[in-house]
């Protein structure tokens, strides 16, 4: 006979506010305002999507060559900007 759908928790293309999200955190660096001075050690060490960066604690930030406190607080402001902060998803693998 009929047998009864399962819902599927799997990714929903119609899921606005996820899809959004996904599409925020998967553009590169380089679309927001950072100073190159900052923008430029992010890139050497592999930083380049959104996604990238929010994977990191404020810790693992100061961590790489030629970011300091500074440039770590004008980071942690352009996050919130878009209401997203250091650390908000797990690393997935980055060795920093």
């Amino acid at each position: 006979m009929f047998q009864t759908p399962i819902p599927s928790s799997d990714f929903d293309k119609y899921d606005e506010e996820r899809l959004h999200m996904e599409e925020l955190l998967s553009s590169p660096l380089l679309d927001f305002d950072i100073p190159m001075r900052v923008a430029i050690p992010l890139e050497v060490a592999g930083i380049r999507k959104l996604r990238d960066l929010v994977s990191l604690n404020r810790d693992a930030l100061l961590q790489i060559n030629r970011i300091g406190v500074n440039a770590a607080d004008d980071l942690e402001r352009m996050l919130a900007r878009y209401d997203l902060s250091l650390g908000m998803i797990k690393n997935q693998g980055r060795q920093n």
